[in-house]
Order: structure tokens, then sequence, then C-alpha cells
């Protein structure tokens, strides 16, 4: 491998110049992966590391070429949430001129290393199916598949609108005494204690094989995580199932990314167990289509992730007209593991 330096920023104090740089950076990677989406601006992203929930912090590894251009990087995060406080997040690139040098086990390297000085037990990293190297490196050094997520879209150009109005109509016949409430924009505070509750109920979605444990969401983590999204230019609206007692059982919500107004995100999306086989998880689905396509004329397409095995959840979004965009792997290894394997020696 050719010289290169290495620098370690604490994540959220990175200046704005590298910042910068890393943006120009992931331009190349970004063309390799999903050359026809669009790019978060970049001041929105220096937004949304500047204003991250005190839950959760990282380290930044940047490596440089004798000619102090950016030739790599790992972004290391973790989070001090109990279920996932033993958990570092290691997004590892490589820019294409670099590979194939042994600079990607270098940054595996030092990131497994980040894992150990912290005591996090386990690291996890991403690939997406368009960029098969990234899965090829994992298996490299004996990660495994901790869960598989098919990256759903919408367009909302051929939507069947008639479908999606025979769904909101049937809500209530197939559910009476439940009734939906929308909210637009963030959460309100007298709305705060339920709507944590019912996203607990997203501890129920498949986690496949991933080595974590439940979310506790709080009135309090709630305000935490929202207040950082909307400091980062972020919006959302969701809708919320009510029963006769007022109490939500059931939610979905969107996104909108600032500076990318033809989509929307999916977020949470669940139904209590309790309350499931009355049609509320269509309910919720096509009246929030619905207000898609009345309150945001301007998005063309919903992008929703569901784990591979949520069978239930990908047969309402296929009926709805949602198609596989892409996949997406999480992989996960014991941090002494890799640190064992590493020290065997590897290419990268």
């Amino acid at each position: 491998m050719a010289t290169t330096t290495i620098e370690e920023w604490q994540l959220p104090m990175q200046p704005d110049r590298l910042l910068a740089e890393l943006y120009q950076a992931r331009g190349q990677l970004h063309q390799e992966a999903t050359p026809q989406d669009p790019r978060i601006p970049l001041e929105h992203e220096i937004a949304g590391i500047r204003n991250l929930p005190a839950t959760e912090d990282g380290v930044v590894l940047v490596a440089r070429d004798s000619a102090r251009t950016i030739a790599g990087f790992s972004a290391c995060t973790w989070q001090s949430l109990p279920g996932w406080d033993h958990v570092l997040g290691a997004d590892i690139a490589v820019l294409p001129g670099w590979r194939r040098q042994g600079l990607g086990t270098l940054l595996l390297e030092l990131s497994a290393a980040v894992a150990q000085r912290r005591g996090l037990r386990l690291v996890t990293g991403w690939t997406r199916d368009s960029v098969p190297s990234g899965a090829a490196f994992c298996r490299q050094f004996g990660a495994e598949q901790a869960l598989v997520a098919e990256e759903n879209r919408l367009d909302l150009a051929t939507i069947d609108r008639d479908l999606v109005d025979q769904w909101i109509t049937d809500g209530p016949m197939r559910a009476p005494g439940y009734r939906l409430l929308f909210v637009d924009g963030w959460t309100p505070p007298d709305l705060a204690d339920r709507v944590a509750e019912v996203l607990n109920i997203m501890n129920t979605a498949p986690r496949e094989n991933l080595d974590v444990g439940d979310i506790q969401m709080t009135a309090e983590l709630l305000r935490e995580f929202e207040e950082a999204a909307a400091a980062a230019g972020k919006g959302r609206c969701s809708y919320y199932v009510q029963d006769r007692s007022g109490r939500f059982v059931g939610l979905t919500n969107i996104i909108i990314e600032p500076g990318i107004q033809d989509r929307a995100y999916v977020g949470d999306t669940a139904v209590d167990p309790a309350h499931r086989g009355r049609g509320l998880g269509k309910w919720l689905k096509a009246a929030i289509t619905r207000q898609i396509l009345t309150g945001l004329p301007g998005v063309r397409w919903v992008i929703t992730f569901n784990a591979g095995s949520n069978d239930a959840m990908l047969a309402i979004n296929k009926q709805l007209g949602f198609r596989t965009a892409a996949v997406h792997t999480t992989w996960q290894a014991a941090t002494s593991k890799l640190r064992d394997t590493l020290g065997a020696g590897g290419e990268g």
C-alpha cells in the first residue's frame, strides 16, 4: 500500500472544510451505488452532524495519500441506548483509485481498535447489492449476515388511486371503533407520551440475527430525536390509530429530507399485535399515501425499508405498488473475533 496518513476526528467536531472534502469524496461512491438518486445538500449534512442526539457519538477516521487527498474513510458511530450500547457501526469506504491496496483492511483494523478501546463487543457494517464488492469484503473477515432488508419504492405517477381510496373506505368498516389521527409536523407535547408508547411497537419488527435489543422509547428520548431531526432540516407527518380508549395502537410516518423534494421516506409503520387482523396496516398505508398525493404534490417516490422476513408488511407494500429497488445487508462480527482475524492478515 502506498503511503497514507490517518486522521481521527470526533464526529460532531469535524470542521466544515473536512465535511466538505468528505462530501466531495462520497460523491464518487454515490455515483457508483445510486447514480439516479439526488443527494442531501452539503449544508444540511453539516446541520445533521452539528445536531446529533445526545445518545449518539462517534469518530471519523480519514485516510489521506501523500498529496493530502482523501483516499478512504471510516465513520465509526455508537449509541448510549440500552440494547444498542455494545455496538460500533463502521461505515467504511475506499475511493475507487485506492482499492485492492490494503486500505480497506487498515480502516477496518482501526475501526475494530476503536470498538475495543470503547468496550464495544460488536462491530456492524452495511452493504448494498449494487456494489457487490462490499459483501465480499465483509465475508473475507468472517462477518455474518445479520439482517437483510429490501429497499422498496412506490412510484406515485403510477399509483392505483382507486385502491388507495378503497383501503381508506374499508378501514373503519373492517375496524369499527378505531379512528385515525393525523399529525402534520413533529409531535405536539400533549401527545408525546402516547406517541412514545406506540413507537415501542417497532420492537416487534423482525431483527433477524442482528445482535441488538429493544429500544425503549420515552417522551424525553422522542423529544431529543425530533429536535435533532428538525435542526437538520427534516420534516415529518404521521398517522396514528386510536382505539376506543384513545390509546394509540398503530402508526405510520414519513420523513422529508431537506433539499430532496421528489421523494418521501417511510420512517416507522407498526400495529400493536393485539390489534392486528383488522386491516389497520392497510388503512394507515393508504391514509399516508393519500396525504402525500394531496399535501405533497412534488413527491414522486415513496421509499421504505423492510426486513426481508417481514412478510406481512411486504405483502401490503407490494399490493400498494411498491417494488424492490435494492437489497441492503447489515453485517456483524464480534470485536474480539474481528481483531483476531485481522491479526492473521488480510487484503482489502
